[in-house]
Order: structure tokens, then C-alpha cells, then sequence
């Protein structure tokens, strides 16, 4: 059964597993998890138990069905993501709720899958609603989102919600090994250590090679001695959507102010960016900041509310060597 190909999460994948057996999956699933930990994947491994014909376990992952479903062509899985304009608004979920009533072409089951629906605003919710309280038998929902919470409280009572999350950094890493043969193991292990074990994250970050959370990193880095707040509190909060990116950036800013610090004692092998950094700060400001730096890469560390941490980092990333604040 391809729920094996989901790392980590044994409870949602057993869980799954028996209502895959007894032919008993709710009509609509709602995976809730940040961004990177496997939601879509599980989404595809769903959408292709619901076409599949084979007569023992689904998905079996051979039949025509399954064939089409693994390479995305299968008519009766349909795929909306809410990164893409228009996917999620008022009016393709109209679409998608007349649609649904339409019998399936090929399979048994008709499968809509909804990806990224913290998107999906209240007017297009209240729209997917109706569909929602008299569901076609043959139709299968499937959603995606950073949390349940974006959605509206009578969706989410509607709907199974399974919790996702990042599996352990060791076993993230054996899973980036086998997706990402030809990196160096030594790179596999760095990215999966900055991004707190999230599969998706770390695979973005070998693929980008760090240059985003590098360069997030140096504009928090830039503005943390302004004097106005709020070019600092710009920053903080564009890192904070997505969990592992913003451990990522974290990492990225403690490196960062580490070097900052040497080029302020002096020390001439650090790069070009980190000196122009420190010049002009004190010796005891760059290090309030590096120690600022790590106190807030430790606290994220933790199940903090992200909603909250982007304001909350940028008031600890001011505070002075007295607990105030700078500015």
C-alpha cells in the first residue's frame, strides 16, 4: 500500500489504512500540517485509492487507474491549488460543485483535490459548503491546508481532519537520501538539520541551494539596527508562513551574526556581506544581537504559534543588552 511512501505520522497512515480496507474513507478529508511536511503527497495517494479497481488492497498502485493517477492524467481526479490564480475562488468552486454531480468517466469515484485552502476565501468556502452538506456518493473531497483553523467551523465539522507532521531529522534525512541520490551526504544532512526535518523545505533548500532564506536572513539582519520598527517587523513576518523556511532563515541569521561579530573584532576572513553589516555597530551590539539571534532560534524550537512569532521575533531581535528595547 503506498501509504508507506509518507514519512513518519503511523497514526494517520493506520488510521487511513483500515478505512482503506474496509472500503470505509469519509467523503471529504481535510490534511492539515506546514507547509513541506507531506500533504500533498498524501492527497495523490488518497485521490489514487479512490479511482483504483483493483479487488484486494487500494491503492495497488498497477492497475490502469492507479497508472493514470501517478501520472496525473487520470480524468476523474481533479486538482485546484490555491497558489494559482482564480483555483480557489468563487466561482471555480461553483465549478467544481456542479461538476461533482457529474458521474465519474473511467472509475468508480470522482475526486476533487483541493490543495492550499487557507486560500480559499469565506465567499468560496460558504460555496463549497453547500456541496459539502449533500455529498454526491460517487465524489471523493480531498483538502489541503496549513491549518484547519483558515477553514470555516461548519467545513471543518464536515470533514476528517487529519494532523501532519515533520518526521524525525534522522528519518528525513534517509528520505532526502533516496529523492536526492547525487547530493553530497554531508549537504543532505545540513538541509534536513535547518529545516527542522521537513521533507519539502529541505528539498528546496538543496534545489535553491539556501539563496532565499539567505537573503531573508540579511534583510532581518539590516534592519534590526534602524531605527524604526517597522522595516524589521516587515521582515520577521514575511519568514513566518511556513515553520521549516523560517528555522531555515533562523539558521542562516545565527551564522550570519556569528560572522558579524568576528568582522567586529577585527577578524578579516568573513565575507564581504557580514563585514559591511557590522560596520558601524559596537562591539557589544553585535553580540546583543547574535545573542538575541539564538534566543529566538531556540524558542522556535518549540510548537509556537507562528501567527504571533513573527511580532514577537521582532521585539526580541531589538531588545538591548538591559532587556529594553533599541530604537
Amino acid at each position: 500500500m503506498r501509504l508507506s511512501e509518507l514519512a513518519a505520522n503511523a497514526e494517520v497512515k493506520y488510521e487511513l489504512a483500515e478505512a482503506m480496507h474496509r472500503r470505509s474513507l469519509p467523503h471529504a478529508v481535510l490534511i492539515e500540517g506546514e507547509k513541506g511536511c507531506g500533504k500533498r503527497t498524501l492527497a495523490g495517494i488518497l485521490a489514487e485509492y479512490a479511482v483504483c479497481s483493483a479487488e484486494g488492497d487500494r491503492p495497488c498502485g498497477v492497475c490502469p487507474n492507479c497508472l493514470k493517477a501517478q501520472k496525473g492524467i487520470h480524468p476523474d481526479i481533479v486538482w485546484a491549488d490555491g497558489n494559482q490564480s482564480g483555483a480557489l475562488n468563487i466561482e471555480a468552486i461553483r465549478n467544481i460543485r456542479s461538476g461533482a454531480y457529474i458521474k465519474p468517466n473511467e472509475a468508480e469515484n470522482k475526486v476533487y483535490v483541493l490543495l492550499q485552502c487557507e486560500k480559499m476565501l469565506i465567499p468560496a468556502q460558504n460555496a463549497f459548503l453547500k456541496v459539502l452538506e449533500e455529498p454526491p456518493a460517487h465524489v471523493l473531497f480531498v483538502l489541503t491546508s496549513v491549518s484547519a483553523t483558515s477553514l470555516l467551523p461548519t467545513i471543518r465539522s464536515r470533514v476528517r481532519t487529519f494532523s501532519l507532521y515533520p518526521p524525525s531529522v534522522d528519518e528525513a534525512a534517509k528520505v532526502v537520501q533516496r529523492m536526492r541520490p547525487d547530493q553530497p551526504l554531508e549537504q543532505l544532512t545540513e538541509a534536513v538539520q535547518r529545516t527542522g526535518g521537513n521533507i519539502g523545505a529541505a528539498i528546496t533548500l538543496l534545489d535553491s541551494g539556501g539563496e532565499e532564506e539567505q537573503q531573508a536572513a540579511e534583510a532581518i539582519y539590516r534592519a534590526i539596527p534602524m531605527a524604526a520598527e517597522y522595516p524589521l517587523l516587515l521582515q520577521t513576518s514575511r519568514i513566518v508562513q511556513n515553520r521549516a523556511f523560517a528555522l531555515s532563515v533562523l539558521n542562516c541569521l545565527c551564522d550570519l551574526a556569528a560572522e558579524c561579530v568576528k568582522a567586529g573584532y577585527g577578524v578579516k576572513d568573513v565575507s564581504p556581506t557580514a563585514a559591511s553589516l557590522a560596520e558601524g555597530l559596537s562591539r557589544r551590539r553585535l553580540t546583543v544581537i547574535q545573542r538575541n539571534v539564538q534566543q529566538a532560534r531556540s524558542v522556535l524550537n518549540y510548537n509556537v504559534n507562528l501567527n504571533f512569532y513573527g511580532t514577537w521575533l521582532c521585539a526580541a531581535l531589538r531588545r538591548n543588552e538591559n532587556g529594553g528595547s533599541y530604537g
